[in-house]
Parts: C-alpha cells; sequence; structure tokens
C-alpha cells in the first residue's frame, strides 16, 4: 500500500521503544464503576475541553450532569459542546469520507459560525490566542489545507 502520510519510517523504532502493547495496557486499566457507558463519558469530556479551547466558559461537572443526569442549564451555556457531541456521535456512525467531515464541521459549529461557513474547507489563518492573549497554537496555512486533506482522504482510501 502506498500511503501519503502514513509511512512506516519509524516502525522499527517504534516496536524497540515500546516493550508492551498499548491495547495490552489499557486492558489492564481497573475499570471504574460509572453510571454512563466509558465512550459516551470519555466523548463529553473532549466535548468540554475541545469547547474550552474555542473559548467557552463550560465546566465538565454542568456538562456531565447536563448530559447524563439531566439536570437543566441555560441552553448557551451547554449549546457548543452539545453540538460538539453531536459531531462526535455522527462521525462515529458514519464512514470516514471528506464529505462526512464536513458535514460533522457543519454540525460542531451549527452555533459557532454563519451557515455559510460550516461544512467548508477552509481557506483563511486559524490560530488560537491563549488567556494572556498570546497566539497558543497555529493551524496549518490555508494554502496547504485542500492539499492535507487530499493526502489523507488517500490514504484512508487506500486503506480500505
Amino acid at each position: 500500500m502506498d500511503f501519503e502520510i502514513l509511512t512506516d519510517k519509524l516502525l522499527d523504532d517504534y516496536i524497540k521503544a515500546v516493550k508492551e502493547s498499548p491495547l495490552d495496557k489499557i486492558d489492564k486499566i481497573k475499570k471504574i464503576e460509572m453510571p454512563v457507558d466509558y465512550f459516551q463519558f470519555y466523548k463529553s469530556i473532549s466535548s468540554v475541553y475541545s469547547s474550552k479551547i474555542e473559548g467557552e466558559d463550560i465546566d465538565f461537572d454542568s456538562y456531565f450532569k447536563h448530559k447524563f443526569l439531566k439536570v437543566k442549564f441555560k441552553p448557551n451555556y451547554t449549546r457548543k459542546a452539545d453540538d460538539l457531541y453531536s459531531a462526535y456521535d455522527f462521525i462515529d456512525n458514519n464512514r470516514l469520507t471528506l464529505e462526512n467531515v464536513q458535514k460533522a464541521h457543519s454540525i460542531l459549529s451549527k452555533n459557532l459560525l454563519p451557515k455559510s461557513q460550516q461544512g467548508l474547507i477552509r481557506n483563511n489563518p486559524m490560530f488560537v490566542i491563549n488567556s494572556d492573549d498570546k497566539i497558543e497554537y497555529v493551524a496549518a496555512s490555508p494554502e496547504i489545507v485542500k492539499w492535507e486533506l487530499d493526502r489523507l482522504f488517500h490514504d484512508i482510501d487506500g486503506a480500505s
């Protein structure tokens, strides 16, 4: 198989460095009793902390109570994290294609971007500013986003 992004260049070093299978290590972790499915729990954690990166003022305790214990909050408080959770659900239940990634983007940006910008491939600069008003993260330049997506889906389609 001829991948564009994923190569075996570092595979030998990885095999030498990893003494135990990561999957075996995960299986050995003692499971904690919780009232929800593990995957839903961690999906909700991801939804909250990804929303926080985008500047949302939401805490996990409140979101957990909202999502799983049906505690009511003002809709604006949970809306963007709910959208991200819904996008995760969508991508979990649909084949990984560019079209479905764009649909997931439309779902997660429903209360974030104007309809005209939802589900589109980004063509402008993007960065994240931290609480000190400094740039924390700079995304790939807009000139290479489409090219990198093409490479990614070339690899995904080749592995199917």
